[in-house]
């Protein structure tokens, strides 16, 4: 076994370095300018109950760019999932006790399989890369939810104390760690188990690197892209409970929406590779905690909002440059070696 040097650890955990870097100087400035602890427990504590939901959607989105796809429509799943788990609740009605908490978990959650799995259908059955696909299916669901709700931006309140118990509440003798940052760790381990101890996972790599890899093993490429559609949907059905949880048993038309670029942005600052080929669960974790940090630091520090925006747009567009660095890296690394491109990995 090639033992590895400085520069691959340093290349393997550099975003874990950036994040350590980003909580120093944002507790220094935040001492000097507004004299707050950005360190503090409650504000660390915050940010991971906040982005907690983000997380969750990640690990769907991570199998979904892994497997040489994306998804522009998540966040109107979460949008759908949410006011039709908020009306099966008893909408307006909910008396936050409701008995009926489980059907209405399966229901919402089985709803987000359906709707991304059919996105996974139409990408399988269109062979086009879903950019396209997920912009036209991001309409329907928008118009869909709205017109589940009436036609009116509405906010369902006192909904069941169960999505509090699941999403938000907060555990004193863990520091006010909430109950969706537990709930978001055990959704990243069952993630990463899938996708490094299991056949499924090795398969959801090849079909994100070599397809024809995939089809030469004996597995159905089309049944692989649905079936990876559909295992996103089951952890965008449980973020959006965490994410009602986190805003006290409440859901709306916008919660959620927008998310995908979040969490789509921070997967490839950590490292997770756009159409497939490379990256883990982790890289994913890192790189949605460094846009948070990076927000909720320009809030301590006061910063204008629109400026916050621009500071978000910077690290995206760090983060395609960083992921067609890191190729152009690993192509010119192979041509000195073989003198050609590398190979697709196969199997």
């Amino acid at each position: 076994m090639q033992k590895k040097r400085f520069k691959d650890y340093l290349q393997e955990y550099i975003m874990i370095l950036v994040l350590v870097v980003l909580l120093i100087v944002f507790e220094v400035l935040c001492l000097i300018l507004t004299k707050r602890n950005f360190l503090a427990i409650s504000n660390i504590m915050n940010i991971l109950g906040q982005n907690a939901y983000l997380i969750i959607t990640g690990i769907g989105i991570t199998f979904i760019m892994l497997g040489g796809a994306m998804d522009l429509s998540t966040g109107y799943i979460l949008s759908t999932v949410g006011v039709v788990m908020a009306i099966i609740d008893g909408g307006d009605k909910g008396t936050g006790q409701n008995t009926f908490f489980l059907l209405t978990l399966l229901a919402g959650v089985a709803l987000a399989v359906i709707l991304s799995g059919f996105n996974g259908v139409m990408y399988s059955w269109l062979a086009v890369f879903p950019f396209v696909i997920t912009l036209a299916t991001q309409y329907i669901f928008n118009g869909a939810t709205y017109l589940v709700a009436g036609g009116q931006q509405h906010t369902y309140k006192k909904l069941s104390v169960w999505f509090k118990y699941l999403g938000g509440q907060r555990i004193n003798w863990l520091g006010g760690l909430s109950t969706g940052v537990i709930v978001m760790i055990i959704l990243v381990v069952i993630g990463s188990i899938i996708l490094n101890k299991t056949h499924f996972g090795r398969n959801v790599y090849a079909l994100g690197s070599n397809p024809d890899a995939v089809a030469l093993s004996g597995v159905s490429v089309a049944k692989m892209r649905i079936a990876v559609f559909a295992l996103a949907g089951l952890f965008f059905g449980l973020a959006q409970v965490v994410n009602i949880g986190k805003m006290s048993a409440s859901a709306s038309q916008s919660m959620g929406i927008g998310a995908e670029f979040t969490v789509m942005a921070g997967a490839m600052l950590g490292g997770i590779k756009m159409g497939g080929g490379g990256g883990k669960m982790s890289n994913m974790v890192v790189g949605v905690l460094i846009i948070a940090v990076l927000n909720q630091g320009m809030n301590f520090l006061n910063i204008n909002p629109y400026w916050q925006k621009v500071a978000l747009g910077i690290v995206l567009l760090a983060a395609v440059v960083l992921d067609t660095l890191q190729t152009r890296a690993a192509i010119n690394a192979a041509k000195k070696v073989s003198g050609a491109p590398p190979k697709p990995v196969e199997g």
